[in-house]
Parts: structure tokens; C-alpha cells; sequence
């Protein structure tokens, strides 16, 4: 067996599995459906020959998304999730702010989001 290759040897960075860094674009299911997907998978990263989505399966449809920071991401143009990562040259920080302003426009909206009372 070359390596670990359970779901914790596919850990990377931060630890997460079914990374999704792009604002506007994730997997549409529950987290706990997205994250037995990728439990089960059989796609370890960064060994296919070809980029595969332990998400959603999209093979070789990835577009780089520039964190405005330190990473480049390979993203599944279907799901989001980063399938590849790569230090970039240099930091953007235009581009970073663009993102932050991205987020915390999404958390305020989920914040105003109506509740439905118990």
C-alpha cells in the first residue's frame, strides 16, 4: 500500500476533504451527503490520471481560482470543491478583498434570512 490512502491520507491544509473556497459556488446537497460521498470514494486525490471530483465525479472540468492570497485552486466546475491546489506568485490583494466583501455579504444575508419559528 503506498502511503495512507483512507479519507484521512487525502487530508490536506487545513484538514478539509471537500474544500470549497469560491464564494458563489459549492455542492447543492447537505453537507452530510457531500462528505459520505466523499468518505466512500474511491478517487484518491492528486493520483488520477485525470482531475476527478470525489463530490460529484465531473473528470477534468476544473477552472484556477486565485484565493487572492497564497493558493491557486484547480476548482470542479460543477461543484466547487478544490480538487488541486498550487502556491501562487504573488498575493492580489484586490482580488482578496474582493472575496472577504464576497463572504461577508453572504453571512449577512444568512444572517437576515427569515427563521422559522419552532
Amino acid at each position: 500500500m503506498k502511503g495512507d490512502e483512507s479519507w484521512r491520507g487525502w487530508q490536506r491544509g487545513w484538514g478539509n476533504i471537500a474544500f470549497c473556497p469560491e464564494p458563489t459556488i459549492h455542492p447543492d446537497e447537505p453537507l452530510p451527503v457531500v462528505v459520505e460521498r466523499v468518505l466512500r470514494s474511491s478517487v484518491p486525490p492528486d493520483e488520477a490520471p485525470a482531475l476527478t471530483c470525489r463530490v460529484c465525479g465531473n473528470r477534468n472540468h476544473t477552472s484556477a481560482w486565485h484565493d487572492g492570497i497564497y493558493r491557486i485552486h484547480q476548482l470542479c466546475t460543477e461543484c466547487g470543491v478544490s480538487l488541486a491546489v498550487q502556491r501562487a506568485d504573488a498575493p492580489d490583494p484586490l482580488l482578496a478583498a474582493d472575496h472577504a466583501r464576497q463572504w461577508k455579504e453572504i453571512w449577512r444575508l444568512r444572517n437576515e434570512s427569515p427563521r422559522n419559528p419552532s
